[in-house]
């Protein structure tokens, strides 16, 4: 991410965050805004009921309980909730970093038990939000004895509209519901209308019980904007100067039917993912040819099948392809979009040899195709490149796409052998029983091709690239390297030249300070430059069952969101108000 990549501060309550299997759906809404390019500041509660039952806790000693004592032990809560929630995202493939209070320097005054937030260190969260999206505790911060301090109940609230209004971003309170309401929702024969924008005033008259009026207050005293949403939704209230206003009425979004053609490692989790969210999802059939393994994943024996085709045909609105491979998927991928389905793929091979007349045929149909998880798993690799690509002529891009090869040129360089770096790599999980795609660099050209075409609009062949991988090379040089302060990686690059654009995969000696000299097992890192303005550069896990089920899953919530704004088949609206 770069300095002037939009901010945006996520706060997800304990209405949410209810236990630990909520995680996920975070994950899903803070992954939905970085593949979007923006810089993404997290800011969560403590789990479900965790606060209160801290607290009688505390009272179950004697008497009112010592503030300071009282204090330090709440603030567990919220310290926990922040652990989690980045080591789920760590799993799923972002790049994240955790700070607790007096790390962000959120410095305080008042009451101990209901203080006020009065300082932060923006270089230090500036500096750490360009690498990483950043999860803070809400509700705590340090008085300037360095002891622990609250911000009153519901204070996440007011740590997440402060830190938008000191960083310059957005804060969307990520909530239950989908925004204000005139009255409550889900109380029993209620007929509540959503409000599509709300004063300041009129929110703190009737969200006391969604929204901490302190925070509410400090919005209005300060003139900020913020947006009250539900996770995984296209609406919400905006919050702010007024008038008031109604938003339309409309019928209850009904889930996507989904299909799933592959069933193993990365499926598995796609379906176990859709399962979870059946108020967005819905599938109908699973096909596979190892039913043994997705019984294993979860799925009912009522739901599979062995026969794709068959699957396809029935009614259904998104085909998710994950079998890999060329000629059968083409065929099953070909029938699925002439039938109207969209259809999300993780093939990169597929994309790289027939993307262009598989996206003909999708707009010939009237829908979509999606494959952001084709290239670089969870590392919106796709998505920043065409954004980057609309916003100015590209120069070059450059990245390190294959974490195989990480792992093998690190383990040379430790003093192993060649073959024990792969068969290391194959029990670690990150080399399939035949990695020559991986060890060739045909698997990082498949992913450069894929790339060139949004950077470029250049259809590349395998035969265009010039392409060296890392089979037979000498450990000797890789030793060699990292004595004179150097890096071996498998570097696959692409640039503009009078002639055209050339390509190439090969393996480079890079510099300890260069971008791409970092990554390191399954991570993979891009490096684009566009021909005026500052570079961007971007990482994240390329491989294995979670980051890249996390691309796919964001592709499917994409759909979502456009099949229930009337958008479906046509080009994402976050590319659309970009280029606008």
């Amino acid at each position: 991410m770069t300095a002037q990549s939009k901010l945006t501060v996520l706060k997800f309550g304990s209405s949410v965050l209810r236990s630990e299997e909520d995680l996920p759906r975070a994950v899903h809404e803070i992954y939905r805004h970085w593949r979007r390019g923006e810089r993404v500041l997290v800011v969560v509660s403590a789990f479900g009921d965790t606060t209160d039952r801290l607290f009688s806790h505390a009272d179950s000693y004697y008497g009112p309980p010592e503030p300071s004592a009282l204090a330090a032990l709440l603030a567990t809560g919220e310290a926990t909730t922040a652990a989690l929630l980045s080591l789920a995202l760590d799993r799923a493939g972002l790049p994240v970093r955790v700070l607790a209070p007096e790390q962000a320097g959120l410095l305080t005054c008042g009451e101990r038990l209901d203080a006020e937030l009065i300082a932060v260190n923006i270089l230090r969260l500036n500096d750490e939000l360009r690498r990483a999206v950043v999860v803070l505790p809400g509700f705590v911060g340090r008085d300037e004895t360095g002891g622990t301090t609250l911000l009153g109940r519901g204070g996440s609230d007011f740590t997440a509209l402060y830190l938008a209004h000191q960083l310059g971003g957005h804060c969307v309170l990520v909530k239950d519901v989908d925004g204000f309401y005139t009255e409550d929702p889900m109380r029993a024969g209620a007929c509540a209308d959503r409000y599509e924008s709300v004063s300041w005033e009129t929110a703190y008259r009737v969200g006391g019980a969604l929204v901490q009026p302190k925070a509410i207050r400090f919005a209005e005293a300060r003139g900020l904007h913020f947006t009250i949403a539900a996770a995984g939704a296209h609406i919400g209230t905006e919050v702010g100067p007024g008038p008031d206003r109604l938003a339309p009425p409309r019928n209850a979004a009904a889930p996507l039917n989904v299909a799933l053609i592959g069933c193993g490692t990365v499926g598995g989790g796609v379906y176990q993912r859709l399962a979870a969210l059946p108020e967005f999802f819905n599938v109908t059939g699973v096909a596979t040819r190892n039913p043994d393994r997705a019984v294993n994943a979860g799925v009912p024996a009522h739901l599979l099948t062995n026969d794709s085709a068959t699957l396809i045909a029935q009614p259904c609105d998104v085909i998710v392809e994950l079998i890999g491979g060329t000629e059968v998927a083409s065929e099953l991928l070909t029938d699925a979009l002439r039938l109207g389905r969209h259809v999300v793929s993780a093939n990169k091979a597929l994309m790289a040899s027939a993307g262009p007349t598989l996206e003909r045929l999708a707009a010939e149909c009237g829908v979509s195709l999606r494959y952001s998880a084709a290239v670089g798993g969870a590392m919106p690799a796709l998505e920043a490149v065409s954004r980057a690509a609309i916003s100015s002529p590209l120069r070059a891009i450059s990245g390190v796409l294959n974490g195989t090869t990480n792992f093998i040129l690190d383990q040379l360089a430790d003093g192993g052998d060649f073959a024990d770096a792969v068969r290391g790599a194959q029990a670690a999980g990150f080399a399939e029983a035949d990695p020559r795609l991986d060890l060739n660099g045909t698997d990082a050209a498949q992913k450069l091709i894929i790339l060139a075409r949004a950077a470029f609009d250049v259809d590349l062949s395998l035969a265009d690239i010039a392409r060296e991988g890392i089979e037979g090379i000498d450990a000797g040089r890789v030793r060699r390297a990292l004595d004179e302060g150097q890096r071996i990686r498998l570097v696959a690059e692409c640039w503009r030249t009078m002639r055209g654009v050339e390509a190439r995969v090969a393996p480079v000696a890079l510099d300890w300070n260069h971008p791409l000299a970092s990554t390191s097992g399954v991570e993979n890192c891009l490096l684009i430059e566009p021909e005026n303005g500052e570079s961007l550069l971007i990482s994240g896990k390329g491989a294995g069952r979670w980051p890249t089920s996390e691309a796919a899953l964001a592709d499917l919530f994409d759909l979502w969101r456009d099949h229930t704004s009337g958008r479906a088949g046509k080009p994402s609206q976050a590319l659309e108000e970009l280029a606008a």
